[in-house]
């Protein structure tokens, strides 16, 4: 197996790469270029969740990614919704990105 790591300097950074990786994921379903099943595998666990409540990572983040758990079940029950919920993330993440504008990434962030 392969491990890529990403290391930032502090909470407010991790919390700006998480959003840049989340908008990325989201703009991915939007556009039918990774399946729900691969985005799960990339974020939407409740694993996931769990390792960033423990880093503390903000409330707002935590709940987008909670959201993201949920779309396989909005999907099979009220599939005419889903764009709709893609897109109410990526409006949720663009505003938590707006927010982070000042938090800059000054270093490399991928390590090996």
């Amino acid at each position: 197996m392969n491990t890529l790591i990403f290391e930032a300097e502090n909470k407010e950074q991790i919390e700006k790469l998480l959003l840049i990786n989340l908008l990325g994921v989201i703009e991915s379903l939007i556009l039918n270029l990774i399946t729900l099943e691969e985005a799960e595998k990339i974020l939407f666990t409740p694993y996931t969740i769990d390792i960033l409540q423990k880093k503390q990572i903000s409330k707002e983040i935590i709940d987008i990614i909670h959201l993201g758990t949920e779309l396989e079940d909005i999907l099979s029950i009220i599939p005419d919704k889903y764009n709709d919920n893609l897109l109410e993330m990526r409006r949720l993440i663009e505003k938590c990105l707006k927010l982070k504008e000042k938090t800059l990434i000054l270093n490399k962030v991928i390590k090996q």
